[in-house]
């Protein structure tokens, strides 16, 4: 992909994952797994396929680093996918462990009303653990 952006997901689009066709239709390549700083909570959306709601946590209060997955897509594909993507999720920028910024996957915060899932680390590891 001679020109391409980033997008972390940390749901259903992780590769392997129920919605990871969506992005693949898209031409989207996986790259890798990439962790958050530690300023994100992951919250279960109350939605009839549960999904993580990951949202960013004011200054001083508890966050957790979250695992997620780095795809690497063209301009347009991102622009499509954003277009489709339903509410309450929401694209924009994410801090990771290594203090870069990237695009991610994330919730308005008014609608991450579930159970908290913080402390598994990621959306794989609440389904083992099933805390979803």
């Amino acid at each position: 992909m001679s020109e391409s952006l980033e997008l972390v997901v940390f749901g259903a689009h992780l590769r392997g994952g129920p919605l990871a066709h969506q992005l693949t239709k898209l031409e989207a390549k996986w790259a890798g797994e990439i962790t958050t700083a530690p300023r994100y909570r992951m919250s279960v959306l109350p939605t009839n396929s549960p999904k993580p709601a990951v949202c960013r946590v004011p200054e001083g209060a508890e966050g957790a680093s979250l695992m997620g997955h780095l795809w690497l897509l063209s301009p347009r594909a991102l622009g499509l996918f954003l277009a489709a993507l339903p509410a309450p999720m929401q694209l924009g920028k994410v801090e990771f462990d290594d203090g870069t910024w990237r695009i991610g996957f994330s919730c308005d915060a008014a609608a991450a009303t579930g159970p908290d899932i913080s402390r598994y680390g990621s959306w794989p590891a609440a389904i083992a653990a099933q805390a979803v």
